[in-house]
């Protein structure tokens, strides 16, 4: 699951603000393969102490308040709300980016960042209530969500935003789209600690981890682009966008 666009956001703005005078060297505009280097290099390098002068927190774990997974399609045979409090999410450290697109002189203009990532596991407190595949579920307790060779897709864009006379990124809208190669779940206290049952849905859901993944997904990704999305607009607010690339 992804911290991913920050990958890209964070290693600009460390190229920045951190003392790289020689090497590494910011990047040109649009320059995705030099974007793509210096990222998976600074990314991997201050994702687990994050970076106070960016306002980032630590990165990996990171963080997650609350996130809501609301699946209530009537045409599904899953439909949840999954709520997750006070969680951790791992494994951001070990991503890695492929492919960049965007980042030139155009503030309106799409950007992309293809990551993958070897797990990404959301850890912490839990409550659910609804049905997986006809059967009832419900629970409170602690959960584990992993996903497995994770491959994602982070689509951004924002608008100019004119503020103490410099020109800033204004990110307006941020879709993050995950593929795992597999999932695992585990949770606990389900069914109001009937550990019989409980067991037992465990192994339903991993048995049948492919198709509820499917039926998942797109609440999945929504949960985590609104969480996304806060945190990068609040980096390319700190400094004016011109400034986060070299000169040409």
């Amino acid at each position: 699951m992804l911290r991913i666009a920050l990958a890209v956001v964070l290693c600009l703005l460390v190229s920045v603000e951190a003392k790289f005078p020689e090497n590494p060297k910011p990047c040109k505009y649009g320059d995705g393969e030099c974007i793509m280097k210096l990222c998976n290099t600074l990314f991997s390098e201050n994702a687990a102490e994050g970076n106070p002068g960016l306002n980032l927190e630590q990165l990996d774990p990171l963080k997650v308040d609350r996130m809501v997974i609301s699946q209530g399609e009537s045409s599904s045979p899953v439909g949840i709300t999954l709520t997750f409090t006070d969680n951790l999410l791992y494994g951001i450290k070990d991503q890695r980016i492929v492919k960049v697109k965007g980042f030139g002189r155009d503030l309106t203009a799409k950007h992309e960042v293809k990551i993958v990532a070897k797990t990404f596991s959301l850890v912490g407190p839990y409550n659910i209530q609804g049905k997986v595949l006809i059967l009832p579920i419900s629970g409170t307790g602690q959960s584990n969500m992993t996903m497995v060779n994770v491959r994602a897709i982070v689509g951004f864009s924002g608008k100019p935003l004119e503020k103490n006379g410099e020109t800033y990124l204004d990110v307006t809208d941020l879709k993050i789209t995950m593929k795992p190669e597999s999932s695992h779940y585990h949770f606990s206290n389900l069914f109001n600690g009937d550990k019989a049952l409980g067991d037992n849905m465990n192994v339903f859901l991993n048995e049948n981890s492919e198709a509820i993944y499917k039926e998942t997904a797109k609440a999945i990704d929504r949960s985590f682009s609104k969480l996304y999305l806060g945190v990068v607009k609040g980096v390319f607010s700190k400094l004016p966008y011109a400034k986060l690339f070299a000169d040409e």
